[in-house]
């Protein structure tokens, strides 16, 4: 890659591998923190589901945010410029680990939730830094820059949970804590302001005016279900999400429930899932479409992948518990690609973006909602929200199935 062009893309690059490490770097911290009721973040006595209820609440007050917080900011990059709009991302990514830290030090909840509505709705900085490298790219470099994106997405999902486990771990250095992970992601997002000022050029110039539409998630999420050609596609999608965030939203509970894992451990093992999701991308994917089409290829992963959470719940061994992790993750990688790519196929060149927000509309919505029901079901049992990601991905793979696609 030529130096100059590198220098332009490596703020952008960071801001990708801060907004996949986020993801992993969090969950497994407030898992333990919520949980285990010897770390003390919760103040009185609650039953284990009524703990897990407040995960999965403020999981789901993050994903909330991020679904309005992404297409309003998509909106205003388009206006304002890429520059400031990724700004404004990493700001509030910066002040949200912040208080996130504040919270598990002075143990307080409503820091907590404060801290996730600002992170979550200035978590669009994904899709913006995406588009700037768009900008960026030509016709001989636009392949590479994606590969890069790639890349730097699936190490930031590789090393967060890692990341998260190391640097909480009072065994490795006497003063690491919990809120010592919060810290340095805020560290890093603040680095990131900086290079991104100096390094960065502005790819977008408009003279429009700001004009907001604060239910434009709303709009771009419903309007999948509107259109003939893709509407049942992404009510599978919809199913694959659903499926997936059950597992990776409730996943660290479970382990922490049945197996008293650590953070550190929990940590790992959200390391194996993303490591999964890499391979997966990178070489299951391709020997599928190799041997089947993308639709039995599709299919199958959402059998496997609901079959063997089944197997973990039924099975409940650590060992099964790490096998179906990386299965998952393969089956996901699989599942989601395709879905992309088919969903693509069925749309002219002119809908492309429209389809791509519209699939993160998707994610977003059903990542925020299939917490808050995890949460509520667990009161049922503690297995619950696993079981609902097992049938739901299996569902997923029936429907489809009976769908006629456009290859």
């Amino acid at each position: 890659m030529h130096t100059s062009l590198f220098k332009k893309l490596m703020p952008l690059l960071l801001i990708l591998f801060i907004d996949s490490m986020g993801m992993g770097l969090f969950f497994p911290l407030l898992s333990s923190l919520i949980i285990d009721p010897s770390l003390h973040f919760l103040k009185g006595e609650y039953s284990l589901q009524q703990r897990q209820f407040i995960y999965g609440v403020i999981i789901s007050v993050y994903m909330f945010s991020w679904f309005f917080g992404a297409a309003i900011l998509g909106d205003v990059s388009d206006v304002v410029g890429r520059k400031k709009s990724l700004l404004i991302c990493l700001a509030g990514a910066v002040l949200g680990y912040v208080m996130a830290g504040l919270s598990i030090a002075f143990c307080s909840i409503a820091l907590m939730v404060i801290g996730r509505l600002i992170a979550g709705f200035t978590a669009g900085s994904q899709a913006i830094a995406q588009a700037a490298i768009v900008d960026l790219s030509d016709a001989n470099n636009k392949s590479r820059n994606m590969s890069w994106m790639i890349l730097t997405l699936s190490l930031g999902f590789l090393l967060g949970p890692v990341l998260g486990g190391l640097l909480s771990s009072a065994k490795l250095i006497s003063w690491f804590n919990y809120t010592t992970p919060m810290y340095f992601a805020a560290l890093i997002s603040l680095i990131n302001i900086v290079l991104l000022i100096y390094l960065f050029n502005e790819t977008v110039v408009s003279g429009k005016k700001v004009n907001l539409h604060w239910l434009r998630a709303v709009e771009i999420f419903t309007s999948a279900f509107k259109h003939p050609q893709v509407r049942r596609l992404s009510f599978i999608l919809l199913l694959m999400e659903v499926g997936w965030g059950a597992y990776f939203s409730f996943i660290v509970t479970f382990l922490v429930n049945n197996f008293y894992f650590t953070a550190l451990q929990s940590g790992l093992f959200l390391s194996l899932v993303a490591l999964g999701f890499s391979l997966g991308s990178g070489i299951v994917l391709p020997l599928c479409l190799k041997w089947m089409s993308l639709k039995h290829s599709v299919i199958v992963a959402f059998i496997v992948a609901g079959l063997t959470i089944l197997w973990m719940v039924v099975a409940n061994s650590i060992l099964i518990s790490l096998i179906v992790a990386f299965l998952v993750g393969m089956s996901i990688a699989v599942c989601y690609s395709n879905l992309l790519t088919m969903l693509s196929n069925q749309v002219s060149s002119e809908e492309q973006g429209w389809v791509m927000g519209m699939t993160g509309s998707i994610g977003a919505l059903c990542f925020a909602l299939t917490s808050l029901l995890g949460s509520v079901v667990s009161f049922l049992g503690l297995n619950a929200p696993m079981l609902i990601g097992a049938l739901t991905l299996l569902a997923g793979g029936a429907v489809l199935s009976k769908t006629k696609v456009k290859n």
